[in-house]
C-alpha cells in the first residue's frame, strides 16, 4: 500500500525536490486540467508506507505545509504512468572492493558471482 500526499498545486514540485534531498522515494503524479468537465489540474506526492515518516519530516524540514494524506492503490502503476523518482546509492563490495550503484542503501554485493566466489573463499579458510 502507499499513501498519497496531498499538498498546494504550488508546493508540490518543492515537495519533491525535498524528497529528492532526503533520497525518498516517491511518485509526483500530474494530471492535466480537463477544460469539458472543468476539471483543474491535478498534483501530488504518492509514497510507500514504509518512507511515509521519512517523507514527512523532508516536507516539514522544507517548512511546507501537508493539507491531507490518503491511501493510495496500485503504487506501481502509478510509477509507471508518472515521474517516479527511486534513489541511488553508491556501495561498496565485499569480495571486489569494486563501487557500484543500487536501489537498496545496505547492498554489500555488486553481482550474484561476487557472493558466490566471497561464500566459497570463506568456506576454504573455515577448513
Amino acid at each position: 500500500m502507499a499513501k498519497k500526499i496531498v499538498l498546494s498545486s504550488t508546493e508540490v514540485t518543492r515537495a519533491s525536490n525535498a524528497l529528492k534531498d532526503f533520497h525518498v522515494e516517491h511518485v509526483l503524479v500530474s494530471y492535466p486540467e480537463h477544460q469539458k468537465e472543468n476539471r483543474p489540474a491535478t498534483l501530488f506526492i504518492v509514497v510507500l508506507n514504509k518512507d511515509l515518516n521519512l517523507a514527512k519530516e523532508a516536507i516539514a524540514e522544507a517548512k511546507l505545509s501537508i493539507l491531507k494524506i490518503k491511501n493510495s492503490r496500485h503504487y506501481e502503476k502509478l510509477a509507471l504512468k508518472h515521474q517516479h523518482y527511486q534513489p541511488k546509492f553508491t556501495c561498496k563490495c565485499r569480495h571486489c572492493a569494486k563501487e557500484f550503484t543500487s536501489a537498496v542503501k545496505e547492498a554489500v554485493w555488486c553481482s550474484p558471482k561476487c557472493k558466490q566466489d566471497f561464500r566459497n573463499a570463506k568456506k576454504k579458510e573455515v577448513v
